[in-house]
């Protein structure tokens, strides 16, 4: 098919990166839809003969589709920048959090987007008290132009266990060029 759109790992931070901007203007966006589910420019592929598969897309917006319900909180955001070839002064980090009252949840949606160094990333949770993570899930890859197919899945988010929470404040290493979804919610589960 001569339409048919392969993403990268590239996209799917792309794709992250747009989603927190959406998530950050939600209370002016009122529906947000993606054209296409299947084929063409869709995060899952199809092959008439053996199957289908997710394309690396498909993770940022399954993340923000589950957990991205409920309240957005804009962060406070302190980080490094970085000069690219058209902007100066790019904020490493692009972050958003969402608090779900009924599930008694929060979960922060944040982008490493500085192509040469990880950042330490680090959450300031006080206000959420007895809250521990649920789940870090992470994106990561030193090839931003890699791409799944039906037969390997290069692009696709992972369990971190690398972190630390202490008195409320949590601490990680965003690894350059990650996608980071970190869960919270109340340690009496």
């Amino acid at each position: 098919m001569q339409l048919e759109d392969i993403y990268t790992f590239e996209d799917a931070l792309l794709v992250g990166l747009m989603l927190i901007t959406l998530i950050k203007h939600a209370d002016r966006v009122k529906i947000a839809c993606l054209a296409q589910l299947v084929n063409v420019i869709a995060p899952i592929m199809t092959d008439t003969k053996e199957g289908a598969w997710k394309q690396s897309i498909y993770y940022p917006f399954l993340h923000a589709s589950k957990y991205g319900r409920g309240i957005t909180l804009e962060p406070v955001i302190s980080t490094t920048k970085h000069d690219t070839s058209k902007h100066t002064d790019v904020s490493d980090i692009e972050a958003v959090a969402v608090y779900n009252p009924e599930k008694e949840e929060v979960t922060i949606f944040a982008v490493n987007r500085n192509v040469d160094n990880d950042v330490n990333f680090t959450v300031d949770i006080r206000g959420f008290e007895d809250y521990g993570v649920i789940e870090y899930l992470v994106m990561e890859n030193s090839d931003m132009k890699a791409v799944n197919s039906l037969h390997s899945q290069n692009v696709k988010p992972k369990q971190k266990n690398e972190f630390t929470l202490e008195k409320g404040v949590f601490s990680t290493t965003a690894k350059k060029c990650s996608w980071n979804v970190i869960r919270f919610g109340k340690n009496n589960r």
